[in-house]
């Protein structure tokens, strides 16, 4: 009967021992996981701020000293073209401005959330989040819910700063184009275009999930806007009309999102073969093996040559060199191109 009573009081006596923690040690370990949010926000505050700096709306192209616009405009959502989709604006700007009026005061009566404030998210820490899900897990795993959990948030506080996924869609694409650098244009055009191909290339291999989104849905927000207007400046020199401009970027940005579609299918199979311990030894006999069989079918003489040679044309160390002789091309056609147009001058 003793040892039942002991067995019983077991429980009671972990449960108590658990209660018992000290005070110090818990406040001690809330304080450290607040101090790694205020951290982590604030590094995240710096970084957007720098490239808020860089990229000023207003500043004026080869006189960094000067300002084209006295402001620039004063809420970022207004810089998005209209039908954007579905209650893109709804929740962040209407809602808000429901609830609480001019004056800061509570519009929801008596009830449940009273006098409660809006939570202390910001959308760009949303944004933020968002991306670092998606570069890790993918951008099926981008949810309301796995946002919230990364920011230790509530699900629905997200929609304060959020309409609706399609919204924040539009926002994770608009803040990685303001990754890519876009100089200042120096009188040379081509330089100015293979330094910003140079620029995307190198965002989209970082981010490699963007890639299925870019071609369909351009989200033409604030970021892309000033991209697009810096680049259509390094065009101003050549006389061009608009429409040629824009088909001129319109190619560039093409060659590069196909360049990358096909460095990251490289990838993919290269991962594949480590994977599948496909090695020299057990590939040889077998790609010789179908080198033969091409020969003595006759009508693959030019593909025989070509492994004769023995070039991998998807070798990883000639990714940046096939890059440049692509971009080369590209320039090259756009050159021929602008000197045959009328009015166009001669690169």
């Amino acid at each position: 009967m003793a040892d039942q009573d002991r067995e019983a009081a077991d429980p009671q006596r972990a449960e108590t021992q658990q209660r018992g923690r000290p005070n110090e040690e818990r406040q001690a370990e809330t304080e450290r996981q607040r101090a790694e949010q205020r951290d982590r926000r604030q590094a995240q505050r710096d970084r957007r701020q720098a490239q808020q700096q860089r990229r000023q709306p207003g500043r004026q192209r080869g006189n960094p000293g000067q300002e084209r616009r006295a402001e620039p405009t004063a809420d970022p959502d207004e810089l998005w073209p209209p039908l954007m989709g579905p209650g893109w604006r709804d929740r962040s700007t209407r809602v808000h401005r429901m609830l609480h009026d001019s004056a800061g005061r509570d519009q929801r009566g008596p009830g449940r959330g009273r006098n409660r404030t809006a939570p202390a998210l910001s959308r760009a820490e949303i944004v933020d989040a968002a991306i670092a899900i998606a570069d890790a897990e993918g951008s099926g795993a981008i949810s309301m819910r796995r946002i919230a959990q990364v920011l230790r948030a509530g699900t629905m506080s997200l929609y304060w700063h959020v309409a609706n996924k399609e919204q924040l869609l539009d926002l994770m694409l608009d803040a990685l184009l303001a990754e890519i650098d876009v100089p200042e244009p120096t009188g040379d055009w081509r330089a100015d275009l293979r330094t910003q191909a140079r620029n995307e290339r190198t965002m989209l291999l970082r981010h490699g999930w963007v890639i299925d989104f870019l071609g369909g849905r351009p989200p033409l927000g604030p970021n892309t806007l000033l991209q697009m207007d810096r680049l259509l400046a390094a065009l101003d020199s050549l006389g061009l009309d608009v429409t040629t401009a824009m088909n001129i970027l319109g190619t560039v940005q093409t060659y590069v999102m196909g360049s990358v579609l096909r460095e990251m299918q490289e990838a993919r199979v290269q991962r594949d073969e480590e994977r599948a311990d496909v090695t020299p030894e057990v590939w040889e006999p077998m790609r010789t093996a179908w080198r033969n069989r091409l020969d003595a079918d006759g009508r693959f003489t030019r593909v025989v040559r070509f492994l004769d040679a023995g070039i991998d044309p998807d070798a990883p160390e000639t990714r940046d060199e096939r890059f440049e002789f692509g971009l080369d091309c590209v320039l090259d056609g756009i050159a021929a191109k602008i000197a045959a147009t009328p009015g166009g001058e001669a690169p």
